[in-house]
C-alpha cells in the first residue's frame, strides 16, 4: 500500500520493496473454458511458481480446498515449501491445521491467526486482532456450527463422527508400521544401553545371571506387546474396510422375492 502511495493503517510497518504481486484468492470456476474450481486454482498456482522471484509478494488463500483433504493438504504443503524456497514475501492463509504445525519450525515462517473468543454460552466474538501461533481451538468448525444454531441432532452426529475419526486416526498411528519400527528401535537401544552398563558394572555370578534373566523377560514382554498392538491395529483396519465394502454391496444388491410362478424377481433400491 505504501508503494502506491496509500495510507497504511498501522502504527509501524517495515517491509521490502516488491517488484511483482501475485494473488491466488478466488474460488471461481470457468464453465466456458471447461475448468473446475480446483483446476483453476492449480493453474494459477503453477503460473505463480514459474514466475516468482525473491522480490515478489504472493497472497495465497485456502489453497487445496477444491479437492480431497489428503490431496489438498499435500498440494498446499508442497506449494508452501516451494514458496519458502523462493524467499519471496508470502501471505498464506489456510484452514489446514497440520500445515501450520509442519511449517511452524521452518526458518522464515511466522504463524499467526485471527483471534476469536469462544465462551461456554456458545457465543463467538470476533476480536479482529492478529494473534501469534496457530488456532488453539481443535474443533473450530464444530464450535462455529454450534454458535450459528445448527440443529442439535445434526451437530451431535457431526461431533460423533469427528470423535470416531479422531480415535481411528490415533489407533492407526499407533498401529502403523513406522510407529512400530520406531518403538522396536527404542526398545533395542534401551537393551543395548542396559547391557553396556552391566558390562561396566560390578555384578557377577548369580546376581548377574538373575539380572540378565529378568532383563530378558522384560524385553520379550515389551516386544510382544508392540507386535500385538501393531497386529491388532492392522486387523481392525481390515475389518473396517470389509464392513464398508459389505454395506456398499448390500446397497447395490437390493432384495429378491419369488413370484407366484416360481420365478425370482429383483426389487432394486432405486427411484423411478
Amino acid at each position: 500500500m505504501a508503494q502506491i502511495g496509500c495510507f497504511v493503517p498501522a502504527q509501524y510497518a517495515s517491509f521490502t520493496i516488491s517488484r511483482q504481486l501475485f494473488a491466488r484468492v478466488s474460488m471461481d470456476d470457468s464453465i466456458e473454458a471447461n475448468v473446475s474450481t480446483f483446476a483453476a486454482e492449480i493453474r494459477e498456482t503453477a503460473f505463480i511458481l514459474r514466475n516468482i522471484e525473491k522480490q515478489s509478494m504472493v497472497i495465497v488463500d485456502e489453497l487445496g480446498r477444491g479437492t480431497s483433504t489428503r490431496d489438498g493438504l499435500a498440494i498446499a504443503l508442497a506449494v508452501a515449501e516451494a514458496l519458502i524456497e523462493s524467499r519471496a514475501l508470502v501471505w498464506f492463509a489456510t484452514h489446514f491445521r497440520d500445515l501450520a504445525h509442519i511449517l511452524s519450525e521452518r526458518n522464515g515462517v511466522v504463524n499467526m491467526h485471527l483471534a476469536v473468543e469462544i465462551t461456554e454460552e456458545n457465543t463467538m466474538n470476533m476480536l479482529y486482532t492478529i494473534a501469534e501461533g496457530h488456532v488453539k481451538e481443535e474443533h473450530y468448525g464444530l464450535a462455529l456450527a454450534r454458535v450459528v444454531a445448527l440443529p442439535e441432532s445434526v451437530l451431535g452426529t457431526a461431533i460423533g463422527v469427528s470423535d470416531e475419526i479422531g480415535r481411528q486416526s490415533v489407533k492407526r498411528k499407533k498401529g502403523s508400521r513406522a510407529f512400530a519400527i520406531n518403538r522396536r528401535r527404542k526398545l533395542i537401544l534401551g537393551l543395548q544401553e542396559s547391557l553396556l552398563q552391566a558390562s561396566a558394572g560390578s555384578m557377577q555370578g548369580k546376581v548377574l545371571s538373575s539380572w540378565l534373566r529378568k532383563l530378558q523377560e522384560v524385553f520379550v514382554f515389551r516386544m510382544d506387546a508392540i507386535e500385538a498392538e501393531a497386529q491388532s491395529a492392522v486387523e481392525s483396519e481390515s475389518e473396517d474396510e470389509d464392513g464398508v465394502v459389505g454395506e456398499q454391496t448390500r446397497d447395490r444388491q437390493g432384495t429378491y422375492e419369488v413370484d407366484d410362478f416360481g420365478q425370482e424377481s429383483a426389487e432394486a433400491d432405486s427411484c423411478s
